[in-house]
């Protein structure tokens, strides 16, 4: 009896210390460009949303007691599966080095999980946005988990879409603390008191509580994404520019370059003089354009690119002590040609504000030039007309550039 009784005691003290502790939850997400690992607090406003989880979770540590601290990562499914879960550990391990920088947690209490693709969120994605091209059968290849089959030619504009819209929001990583929560425990019922049975009316017995869904080993977040913007093209990829050489030749000059896409950009300058350089025989007067393609190799159009470029203008130089004059023939034969070249954009403020800018680039190529030459005198006469292919350097610039808008953000 005496055995009886001990045990029931135990049980019931379990039972109200259990009673006297809840399980709470603090959690972000953080998304990483197509790619990459390494956390950029700045892209889609990782660094607000983690900043608010490590004041919770430093609050929640010094009132409550982790129970457990779990990262879990994914990736998005266009690259290869072997990239997928190196990606996935990467960005857990890039994660989880953040919040040992700034939290205070029992290791022994930490998980890290990294899967290569969730297909689950995958499927919801899909189903929840009725503007995919073929969408069943992008459903069906999902629901199969077949990466090839999404690629394949009669399904390009779906893979497109996802590219832009869906994948992003894939790449997410989950930080998740658990935390028992102190709460006040019931009070002991009081002791019976015998007392003789007072009639009662009957009532209708009450229906049965239902009973608790089970807690998911990972749990869902709240739907919080409304705020960003995962579309590829999202912010601003417009930048002005001034070739600071040529503006200390007296040629005004402002270049406008846009973004096209992933790591490509147009650069559209002009190139503008009427003047004398202080001497009727001296002058660099010019009506030009020379458009760019550029390729760039890292992203956020910075750093190295390349550029395919042509060349269109009028002309008009005389250079000091030269013989001759040169000008396009008739003012009616521009030169024209075009050709390849290299370059580098540096960052002159700071990665949060991302405005300034300074580039060099140098090219070389073909020009096509049919021209008149003139005696380099004031007034000076027509002395003969020459037609030339010239081969070789056809830009230099150190530029000062501006980037207008929000940041862009390129697919990877």
């Amino acid at each position: 009896m005496r055995i009886h009784t001990l045990l029931a005691t135990i049980a019931l003290a379990v039972s109200l210390v259990a009673s006297a502790q809840e399980v709470r939850r603090d959690s972000v997400k953080v998304y990483f460009p197509q790619g990459k690992s390494e956390l950029d607090p700045f892209f889609e406003g990782n660094g607000r949303r983690l900043l608010e989880f490590v004041n919770a979770a430093k609050q929640a540590l010094r009132e409550g007691q982790q129970t457990r601290l779990l990262v879990v990562a994914c990736s998005s499914p266009e690259g290869s599966p072997a990239l997928n879960e190196r990606l996935a550990y990467q960005r857990a391990r890039s994660i989880s080095d953040y919040l040992h920088a700034n939290l205070d947690f029992d290791e022994n209490l930490f998980e890290m999980d990294f899967n290569r693709i969730d297909w689950d969120l995958f499927d919801a994605l899909v189903r929840s946005d009725d503007r995919i091209p073929a969408r069943d059968e992008v459903l069906e290849a999902v629901r199969s988990r077949d990466v090839d089959a999404l690629r394949a030619p009669r399904l390009r504009g779906s893979w497109d879409y996802l590219l832009k819209q869906v994948f992003p929001q894939m790449r997410a990583t989950l930080a998740i603390l658990e935390y028992a929560e102190e709460t006040a425990a019931p009070e002991p019922a009081p002791e019976p008191v015998e007392a003789e049975p007072a009639p009662t009316p009957a009532v209708r017995p009450e229906e049965p509580a239902p009973a608790p869904r089970p807690v998911n080993t990972v749990p869902a977040l709240p739907d919080d994404d409304e705020e960003l913007d995962f579309s590829e093209e999202s912010g601003t990829g417009i930048w002005l520019k001034t070739n600071l050489p040529t503006l200390g030749l007296l040629e005004a000059n402002l270049a406008l370059e846009l973004a096209l896409g992933y790591r490509v950009t147009v650069s559209l300058p002009v190139y503008y003089s009427a003047l004398d350089w202080f001497s009727p025989t001296t002058k660099y007067r010019l009506l030009a354009t020379q458009p760019q393609l550029r390729l760039w190799v890292h992203d956020g159009y910075y750093g190295p690119f390349m550029d395919i470029h042509g060349t269109f203008g009028w002309y008009n130089f005389a250079l000091p002590r030269s013989e001759w004059r040169v000008q396009d023939r008739d003012a009616r034969h521009p030169a024209y040609g075009g050709g390849l070249g290299v370059g580098w954009r540096f960052r002159l403020d700071s990665h949060r504000e991302d405005r300034w800018g300074l580039e060099i680039g140098l090219g070389g190529g073909y020009l096509h030039l049919d021209y008149d030459l003139f005696y380099n005198v004031e007034n000076g006469r027509y002395a003969r007309s020459e037609v030339r292919n010239y081969w070789g350097l056809d830009h230099a610039s150190v530029s000062l550039t501006y980037r207008l808008g929000r940041k862009p953000y390129s697919r990877r």
